[in-house]
């Protein structure tokens, strides 16, 4: 077992290392990311802030809140963007006969495809989020008690498998069909923009789907609601936050059927 662990550590280490390596061969372009990355989303938050000040309070959120909220969800996209953005390009891999090589060796596909990429300009994503939740967590006066700090590590995990899950099973649909890169686009942006605002601001049909068909709801606005106080959506037993992990692990179980399911119709490439 420990054998096992260790060897699968290894393999995960080594194409991790060959992934980083090959991003710092283009120094320029991760100059160019770490330009427009921070701006994309620090405009978004002002976004946030011309709209409270506007229309005063969304769904009863302030300004603070929303920044809490905002900067919760971008910390589990950014490990969603480092550890697994090859979710997002599953009909890619299909059509170039990328799993023909996985298929060979003696390991998991699963594990392999989950492990063969790091994307270190992910790390870039990462810093908007630190900067914009640190401010929200001083504005709304975070209370930084080792349980909090422990429910606020399994959210973001949580919601970083969440993200990672929603996408592989969006992105799964090409071992059937061959294409999949609109489904994910559209998946992608809708988990965007619905962890942008509060859950509560749509109508009580989309709260419904974003809760319990697509769970994006437990990836910020149900955990920030639990930290926050915040009485909106859907009533859960014990505490919002708890279920984010519970959620990402479960939606990460199911993923991994549907791939394994969808593995059985892949059709090697051929040379």
């Amino acid at each position: 077992m420990v054998t096992a662990i260790r060897y699968h550590a290894s393999v995960a280490y080594f194409f991790a290392k060959l992934a980083v390596q090959r991003q710092l061969e283009y120094p320029l372009f991760l100059v160019s990311w770490f330009l427009m990355i921070p701006l994309q989303y620090i405009s978004g938050v002002w976004v946030l802030k011309l709209m409270v000040e506007q229309f005063q309070a969304l769904a009863g959120w302030t300004f603070p809140q929303l920044a809490f909220l905002y900067g919760l969800g971008l910390l589990s996209h950014g490990l969603s963007v480092i550890f697994f953005i090859q979710t997002w390009h599953i009909d890619n891999m299909v059509i170039r006969g990328d799993f023909d090589r996985m298929l060979l060796r003696p390991m998991n596909v699963f594990f392999q495809f989950v492990v063969n990429y790091v994307n270190f300009i992910g790390f870039i994503d990462l810093i908007p989020g630190f900067l914009i939740f640190f401010y929200g967590c001083a504005q709304i006066g975070f209370d930084w008690h080792v349980i909090n700090v422990l429910k606020l590590l399994g959210v973001v995990i949580g919601g970083m498998f969440i993200r990672a899950s929603i996408c592989t099973i969006m992105g799964s649909a090409a071992f059937w069909t061959k294409r999949s890169g609109s489904l994910v686009s559209l998946t992608l942006a809708t988990m965007e923009r619905t962890t942008m605002y509060p859950l509560s601001l749509y109508p009580r049909l989309i709260q419904l789907a974003l809760t319990f068909i697509l769970p994006i709801g437990f990836i910020s606005f149900y955990p920030a609601s639990d930290f926050i106080g915040q009485e909106d959506g859907f009533t859960f037993p014990v505490g919002l936050a708890i279920w984010t992990p519970v959620v990402g692990l479960l939606i990460f179980a199911l993923c991994h059927f549907i791939f394994q399911s969808g593995l059985k119709r892949y059709e090697s490439a051929g040379s």
